[in-house]
């Protein structure tokens, strides 16, 4: 379904003023952290303790009968009855997209946390002897005594691709409390701690049996009706698995639950490597959901979609991570024209449902030959690849090579951590750091970056560890969330539902690509679903060739207009003269180099948004 004329009408969609801005700044005192500003924050008070909440909280009704409130009593003063029942323990178990603060008098101290996997942002800054909290950094970055300097470490690490430090920002002066942790000030400190972590790295993983694992469906559907009791809800449905799993439960709950299923918003790519149009629209025929079937470039309008991508920087915290983000912004822009409030995603599940390569370590050491094998069968019927490229990828790179560093590491530590470093940093584009000083702090941040070369859980875990704490994970969430409120919808995603990530954190990857194929938990769920879909045999789709044909479209001009990279060179982050050589080489040349030509583009109009000039 296309309609220009409806599409134009949501671009002019006026955006809703009702908690749009997340211009509050919330500051604790660092030696009276009972003391707090400022009071026209929405705190709610019992005695002596203070609680504030902002954001979106699931399963309300149940929280408040098991603390005896009123279901109709404001958030922050159900977080408040909800700590005073059950202390610290009890919030680690809230659910939602929030931030809250705890304001204990008594104990001196305030805890304030970001839900568990960090769907809604959080930072901080320190000044003079306070603490100031925000969900975004431009609050801060606009309060007395708060550095505005850009953090020319993190922005030359980032064209390197090596992001070493979760906590940090490309502002610095400014923090981020990571996923899962929560910050406490308590006699004249600031600490983070974790307060949620599904594989806690001191203790062996509790892996499911079989009968456990059928409970899957039960803990997925749960997520699901998480997101559905928000308001008129909208799907971004691609023709991936992930993504027509939670269509196809959405669907089927809100129908239970009395409410209208989600409207489905899809962006069709007409190039044949990634065409999923057809797998789309039958999905959302087969599940009875109204569809938005529209091209990239059709539902942005005639302006070039790349330059729209770039002017986005201007209201986001960190680099657009998503060239295709104006498209999909398009979409939800058509839904909340439609009313919608929420729309889902099947994101996550590439990090939950599919099993990272380095299995391939753990299953070598433990001499399971025949595991490996079904394994490299699963992953050659699953994705586009040939069997020598994945065989080499497969036991040398993640297999033998991790195993051989773990005995080097044994015999000479050293000499094993230069080496891995010396390869960490060959790399490193030649055009990055000019100035001897950065590039001498760059190698010593690029230590942080080197994983732990033998794993007490093996290679496995400590990769799915790695995905929940990845810098990059926290970015896309902080960038959704920055966007969503701009066009007045929240993003949802019921693969980084904390209690699916439990569960699937300890599924045994052979269950986890249970019939022989990655995805196996939901793909044969989903191909009797949907039996003319073929979707057991369906393998994952690579969008690489259209992004590439988009550089080799509208490249050229965004980097003639760039020139010699001005910002980035002021800060003496990239040599402008050889970058701008660099970029206009490779922009028009499609290759794996293209990305790394974009990256500066990208990164030099972030930096000019934001006071680099």
């Amino acid at each position: 379904m296309t309609n220009r004329g409806a599409l134009a009408l949501a671009e002019r969609l006026p955006r809703p003023t009702e908690e749009l801005h997340d211009d509050w700044v919330l500051s604790v005192s660092l030696h009276e952290p009972g003391r707090v500003q400022p009071d026209c924050l929405p705190w709610a008070e019992r005695g002596s303790v203070r609680g504030f909440f902002h954001g979106l909280l699931f399963e309300r009704e149940s929280l408040a009968a098991t603390t005896n409130s009123r279901s109709d009593c404001p958030d922050a003063e159900l977080v408040l009855r909800v700590y005073e029942h059950g202390g610290e323990v009890a919030l680690s178990r809230l659910r939602g997209s929030f931030v809250i603060a705890i304001i204990d008098r008594t104990r001196g101290l305030a805890i304030v946390a970001r839900d568990p996997l960090g769907s809604h942002p959080l930072f901080y800054a320190e000044a003079g002897s306070c603490v100031l909290f925000a969900a975004a950094s431009r609050p801060l970055l606009n309060s007395l005594g708060v550095s505005r300097a850009l953090n020319r470490d993190a922005l030359a690490d980032h064209l390197c691709s090596r992001w070493p430090d979760p906590h940090e920002t490309f502002f610095s002066a400014v923090r981020r409390v990571p996923a899962g942790r929560r910050a406490i000030v308590s006699a004249g400190h600031l600490s983070l701690e974790r307060y949620w972590d599904p594989m806690p790295d001191d203790r062996p993983v509790q892996w499911l049996t079989a009968e456990e694992t059928a409970r899957f469906d039960e803990v997925f559907n749960q997520a699901v009706d998480r997101c559905l009791h928000n308001g008129p809800t909208g799907i971004f449905l691609s023709g991936g698995l992930d993504s027509i799993s939670v269509a196809a439960v959405a669907a089927d709950r809100a129908r239970c639950i009395g409410h209208n299923p989600p409207l489905a918003l899809s962006l069709g790519f007409t190039d044949p490597s990634c065409d999923e149009r057809v797998r789309q629209a039958a999905v959302a025929r087969e599940l009875g959901l109204r569809q938005y079937l529209l091209d990239p470039h059709e539902a942005v309008g005639p302006r070039p979609l790349l330059e729209q991508a770039l002017e986005l920087n201007q209201e986001i915290d960190a680099p657009l991570l998503h060239t295709y983000k104006p498209s999909f912004l398009a979409l939800a822009r058509r839904a909340r024209l439609n009313g919608v409030q929420t729309v889902l995603t099947g994101q996550g599940g590439d990090e939950w449902l599919a099993v990272t390569p380095l299995l391939a370590a753990d299953l070598l050491r433990r001499g399971a030959i025949l595991e490996l094998a079904q394994f490299f069968g699963a992953l050659l019927r699953s994705y586009e690849v040939s069997p020598l490229a994945l065989a080499r990828n497969l036991l040398w790179t993640c297999g033998l090579r991790p195993l051989a560093g773990s005995a080097f590491h044994r015999l000479m530590p050293e000499a094993n951590k230069s080496r891995r470093l010396e390869r960490l940093l060959a790399g490193d584009p030649i055009w990055v750091t000019p100035d001897p000083e950065l590039r001498a702090e760059q190698r010593r941040r690029a230590e942080c970056m080197l994983a732990a070369p033998e794993p007490r859980q093996g290679f496995y875990v400590r990769e799915l560890r790695a995905g929940i704490d990845h810098t990059l994970i926290a970015w896309d969430a902080e960038e959704q969330y920055a966007l969503g409120r701009r066009i007045g919808v929240q993003f949802l995603h019921p693969f980084w539902d904390p209690d699916v990530v439990e569960m699937l954190g300890r599924i045994p990857p052979r269950l986890l690509n249970e019939g022989g194929r990655t995805k196996g938990l939901i793909r044969q769920t989903l191909a009797r679903r949907f039996p003319e879909l073929r979707l057991e045999r369906q393998r994952k789709v690579q969008a690489t060739p259209v992004f590439l044909s988009l550089l080799l479209r509208e490249g050229l001009a965004l980097a003639e207009a760039v020139g010699d990279f001005p910002a980035l060179s002021a800060l003496g982050i990239v040599d402008g003269r050889a970058t701008g050589a660099f970029v206009r080489a490779h922009i028009t040349q499609p290759s794996l180099k293209s990305y790394r030509a974009w990256q500066p583009i990208n990164l030099e109009m972030w930096v000019r948004s934001h006071g680099g000039h």
